[in-house]
């Protein structure tokens, strides 16, 4: 009876402590080649305002045409005749 409850127990416990460890990881592989980082989030911002401030010198730079204005605005004229997008 004595021989039966040890060895349960002892094998109980190799079975939890087998269960609980992490196995042990494998080596590492080759490196890959660096990837391009592309653009950060703030240069893609500063393209974006470039573009959008030049797209507007350019149609201020056109006289008598109503310029192009983005959704929620609308085409209008300045205090010097110029036109100019205001909110709607």
């Amino acid at each position: 009876m004595k021989k039966s409850l040890f060895t349960g127990t002892l094998s109980l416990v190799l079975l939890i402590g087998g269960c609980s460890t992490t196995p042990a990881a494998g080596p590492a592989g080759p490196q890959g080649p660096a990837g391009d980082p592309g653009p950060s989030g703030q240069d893609r911002d500063r393209d974006r305002d470039k573009d959008r401030d030049r797209d507007r010198d350019r149609d201020a730079a056109r006289p008598g045409e109503a310029p192009s204005c983005p959704a929620g605005q609308h085409a209008s004229t300045d205090h010097d005749g110029r036109p100019v997008c205001v909110r709607d």
